[in-house]
């Protein structure tokens, strides 16, 4: 129990050599047509200063359980906040404050918190750098 949080990356590919194909060893047959693919492309656990930032940069403010689109811009915002954060910490408490809530995880600065920093400015650098602009981005939150 506690926060759990997805980023999911997806791919509209459906077309006519969609029909009857195999992925990961499982077979499409046909009639079906594969219409997406859909990839976990980021996870974080307890990472409340991350959610928080979520809930206040895409959520509008709304903190629940509900899936809400993301943006490569919005990706790239949060990577250069992690980034400017970690330059100097002095700055985490107003930039980047741990988010309460029920078995959210700690709310101290100390290595945990940076650590997360640290990962998520360099997985989101991969995901952006590996992914073109015909993969969409999606974030959940569960707790």
């Amino acid at each position: 129990m506690g926060l759990d949080m997805y980023l999911s990356a997806k791919r509209y590919i459906w077309n006519k050599e969609s029909e009857g194909v195999e992925v990961n060893g499982v077979d499409i047959p046909a009639p079906l047509k594969l219409k997406e693919l859909g990839c976990r492309a980021a996870y974080w656990r307890k990472a409340n200063q991350i959610h928080g930032w979520f809930v206040r940069n895409v959520q509008d403010g709304e903190d629940n359980c509900r899936p809400f689109d993301v943006t490569r811009e919005d990706l790239q915002a949060l990577i250069d906040v992690c980034r400017r954060v970690l330059a100097n910490r002095e700055l985490a408490e107003n930039v980047l404050p741990p988010n309460a809530g029920f078995f959210f995880g700690g709310y101290e600065y100390d290595e945990y918190y940076f650590d997360e920093l640290t990962r998520t400015a360099d997985e989101l650098g991969v995901l952006l750098e590996a992914l073109d602009d015909s993969w969409s981005f999606e974030y959940q939150a569960s707790w």
